[in-house]
């Protein structure tokens, strides 16, 4: 299944805000700035965004080096955003916030930002939108999920973290990310949630978000306890070993 809902063009930038540096994504590009200093300088920047002529028009800024907490719409207090992370995340001490209504869900979206990263991208893209990567993901997700009988786990690999949404239908059940060194700490955690969960393999679908080569181990250790498994497009074998976030080199939210 193809999880994107608009057609990716050349006009389309994603720059993803991982822990050590940035990814700028295009249509047929990925190029890595690592994070040497605090917030790199407008002229860093633009002279790292003419030396790869990355002058797109539809720029998103998708954070992921931090996650999201999900909170009930009716029960939102934007006022509350820092206790929202309380006793969950260390965050560092110039975080700021942004949020995002998932109405189809009718829950919102609470992420760690920072106000000076978001200013410096904006001076070179003044329509730059920020989002984040629960938010860009949950609603496709969740209309994926409508309808189906079984619950569905689906599962995002990325560098040093993976992400992990339990839907029942449409419902959002649990979200979680969690740190991983090799496919045994991505099971144990898998395994920790299913036990959690109560979930049996007959009992639910479970999703990878794409197909890599890079995690090929990830998904054979997942095999021999699930014996159905699925993969939502993109899947981009061959895609830049590098890559923090593969899913993102090729999915584009609308």
């Amino acid at each position: 299944m193809q999880l994107n809902n608009k057609q990716i063009t050349i006009n389309d930038l994603s720059i993803l805000v991982n822990k050590d540096g940035f990814s700028f994504c295009t249509l047929d590009q990925h190029h890595f700035l690592p994070i040497e200093e605090k917030t790199p300088t407008k002229e860093s920047l633009k002279s790292f965004l003419d030396y790869h002529q990355l002058t797109q028009q539809e720029v998103q800024l998708i954070f992921m080096d931090q996650p999201a907490v999900c909170v009930p719409s009716p029960l939102f207090e934007e006022q509350q955003n820092v206790n929202y992370f309380k006793g969950a995340v260390n965050l560092p001490a110039d975080s700021t916030f942004e949020h995002r209504s998932l109405d189809s869900l009718d829950i919102t979206s609470i992420f760690p930002t920072n106000s000076t990263l978001i200013s410096l991208f904006k001076e070179v893209y003044p329509s730059l939108k920020v989002n984040h990567l629960s938010a860009a993901l949950l609603p496709l997700l969740s209309s994926f999920s409508f309808g189906k009988a079984k619950k569905n786990l689906f599962i995002h690999l990325r560098k040093d973290d993976f992400d992990l949404m339990l839907f029942q239908g449409g419902q959002l059940l649990v979200q979680n990310t969690f740190s991983h060194k090799n496919a045994d700490d991505f099971l144990y955690y898998l395994f920790y949630v299913t036990e959690q969960f109560f979930l049996k393999p007959d009992q639910f679908n479970l999703y990878f978000l794409g197909r890599y080569i890079k995690y090929s181990e990830y998904y054979q250790g997942v095999q021999e306890f699930h014996a159905s498994i699925d993969y939502l497009d993109p899947q981009f074998p061959a895609v830049d070993a590098n890559h923090p976030a593969p899913f993102f080199q090729s999915f584009f939210p609308a």
